[in-house]
């Protein structure tokens, strides 16, 4: 394994995967090496993004990674971790203390895909933790293989660490 780490999130890699962690430039600011894409519009706060996933990430690869599911085989999986305001960790849609690190296949649903392909299921889970606001969002590239992909998915969860204080 290795470890990836940026904005106080660090995440351990395993053999075959590859992730990077990376915030969007907000209106005005330099993009980061390695982020392509248009900088977020004028007033609009940007936050860290995390993918781990077992085929290739584009470097333009949407938040959510729409445009990265697609490439995904029966036996792939794509894992985000998406932070929002601080602020947002008191509220009602992040009361959820922590960031799940052991799922279960029967967690996982076809009709929870923000972008729905055939075969496809995916688990989103809103939650806070070390004061920071998260959504963690996995797409599994085959539902009938949950069993299999899950526990790897875990592997890498498991391997999540997040700091308190980080700056957006």
């Amino acid at each position: 394994m290795s470890e990836i780490q940026a904005h106080g999130l660090a995440v351990e890699i395993p053999s075959g995967w590859e992730g990077r962690v990376f915030r969007r430039a907000a209106a005005g600011e330099v993009q980061a090496e390695g982020v392509t894409g248009a900088a977020a519009p004028m007033g609009e706060l940007t936050f860290p993004v995390v993918h781990v996933a077992t085929i290739p990430i584009p470097n333009d690869a949407a938040d959510y990674g729409s445009d990265v599911v697609a490439s995904l085989g029966p036996d792939d999986a794509f894992i985000v971790l998406k932070e929002f305001e601080p602020k947002d960790a008191s509220t009602p849609l992040f009361e959820r203390q922590g960031l799940p690190r052991d799922l279960t296949p029967e967690d996982f649903d076809p009709a929870a895909l923000q972008r729905q392909l055939a075969g496809q299921a995916g688990r989103q889970v809103f939650f806070h933790e070390a004061g920071r606001a998260f959504c963690v969002y996995v797409v599994l590239g085959s539902y009938s293989r949950r069993n299999e992909i899950v526990p790897a998915v875990n592997v890498v969860l498991s391997g999540i660490r997040i700091e308190s204080g980080a700056e957006g």
